[in-house]
């Protein structure tokens, strides 16, 4: 949609008013709440916006995953009538063991991959698991920035939050500084994305080791959310079996959840369906402390029988066949999904392009000395805005990212998703950040006092 550049700034009374009315502070917003509030800003001043807000995906899901749920119900409808096992059906189980072994290059049995409702779900599971093994262990600690919701998911299983900011620790730093919260016997697990939301920082082989060799020494639990697995793309994952492999924590240690979500790999977000992997070695081990909790001391049975089936009862049993057929597709090599997911990246130079040339900076700019590579997400930042003022005057003209405060850094940005920007949006785009450049110097900007 083109859009006449003398619009734009947008009216500022409405925004205000709006704002204020809500008690909207643009610091602190979460995505769903700007989502919507982008929405009735569309609604009122009649325009398009570039939506750099939500991380959803940005392609048609592949059908062999629609086409299969309409096959098996067709094929057996007693689906219909009959509840889905609690700990996945067996098709989906072992797909995901073999998609594992040709992607990741670990071996696990069917039995220890668990289907749940989403990545989300998951990760709610692995947190309640992780932080209640022990009594004294009962503090998620995240490498942040981060997935916000994850620590309202702690926040409301009642467990304490500690973080550690990428920014200025990787390496040995990292390693030192995880080790002196593990030391202190109160952290029950480790959070992180890999490759990261919002910076897509890629942790690297050489900290995954590190980091695995300390979740083993001090018993803490390394939840590895693989939401974007495969999709750091310097590297060519997409020959099933073959390296290179994806970076896992899970060459190093036998402290692990992983979590693979069929959201953006597969672009399959609506059905929401996801599966955990954990640990063979960790399925049957035993903390007396989760009898608390669960009825039963193994850590496999309280996952299944005291977290997924209290919550969800398991995952609707046509979305399971699903995501199987998606990863039966990817481990023949009938479906390269990361050679569609590859686009994201070119998308995300092209934009990165536009505002690193209108005078806006990478916030999170180096990954171990390298440049961010192109994918998801980037942070942009600007002079000494406050992530919350930078967001407002992207509003004025006509564009939303999310502020990176709520993500865990003290850090002033805002997070761009690349995934709903599209090729023939590209002009468009350039002419707005070029605008908004312009208002920035032209009032010698550097600040929005949010209201």
């Amino acid at each position: 949609m083109k859009i006449d550049n003398s619009f734009f700034p947008l009216e500022h009374s409405y925004i205000d008013h709006l704002l204020h009315k809500e008690e909207i502070d643009l610091n602190y917003i979460g995505i769903r709440e700007l989502n919507h509030l982008v929405t009735r800003f569309e609604t009122h001043f009649g325009i398009e916006f570039h939506r750099f807000e939500f991380g959803i995906p940005g392609f048609k899901a592949e059908r062999i995953g629609p086409e299969e749920e309409i096959r098996v119900l067709k094929n057996n409808e007693i689906l219909l009538s009959t509840y889905p096992p609690f700990d996945g059906i067996p098709r989906l189980k072992e797909a995901a063991a073999d998609f594992v072994k040709k992607f990741l290059n670990i071996d696990v049995s069917p039995e220890n991959c668990i289907p749940t409702v989403g990545a989300m779900q998951g990760d709610f599971v692995c947190q309640a698991i992780a932080g209640r093994r022990r009594k004294e262990s009962d503090t998620i600690l995240y490498l942040d920035p981060g997935f916000p919701v994850n620590k309202l998911q702690a926040k409301f299983l009642g467990l304490k939050i500690e973080s550690i900011d990428f920014y200025d620790c990787r390496g040995s730093k990292l390693i030192e500084k995880l080790e002196q919260s593990f030391s202190s016997g109160k952290i029950g697990a480790l959070l992180w994305s890999n490759p990261n939301n919002p910076t897509w920082i890629c942790l690297k082989e050489k900290e995954l080791e590190g980091i695995g060799a300390l979740l083993t020494e001090y018993d803490v639990i390394g939840i590895e959310d693989a939401a974007y697995l495969g999709m750091d793309f310097r590297f060519d994952y997409d020959v099933p079996g073959e390296p290179p492999f994806q970076p896992t924590v899970a060459r190093y240690t036998d402290n692990y959840f992983i979590v693979i979500s069929g959201s953006k790999i597969f672009s399959y977000a609506g059905q929401r369906v996801a599966v955990t992997i954990i640990s063979p070695k960790l399925m049957n081990r035993k903390y007396s402390n989760l009898m608390m909790y669960y009825d039963t001391e193994i850590l496999g049975e309280a996952f299944v029988y005291g977290g997924v089936y209290p919550t969800t009862a398991g995952v609707p049993q046509t979305t399971q066949h699903a995501l199987a057929a998606l990863f039966e597709a990817a481990c023949s090599g009938e479906y390269d999904f990361l050679r569609k997911a590859r686009r994201y990246g070119t998308r995300a130079k092209k934009v990165k392009e536009i505002f690193l040339t209108k005078g806006f900076d990478l916030l999170y700019h180096e990954d171990m000395g390298e440049p961010i590579t192109d994918g998801f997400y980037f942070t942009i930042r600007r002079d000494k805005m406050t992530g919350g003022g930078l967001l407002y005057n992207m509003l004025l003209f006509g564009m939303a990212g999310i502020p990176l405060k709520p993500t865990g850094t003290l850090r002033e940005g805002v997070r761009i998703c690349i995934s709903l920007i599209h090729e023939d949006q590209f002009e468009e785009l350039e002419k707005r950040v070029s605008a908004l450049d312009s208002y920035l110097k032209r009032y010698n900007m550097t600040d929005w006092d949010t209201k």
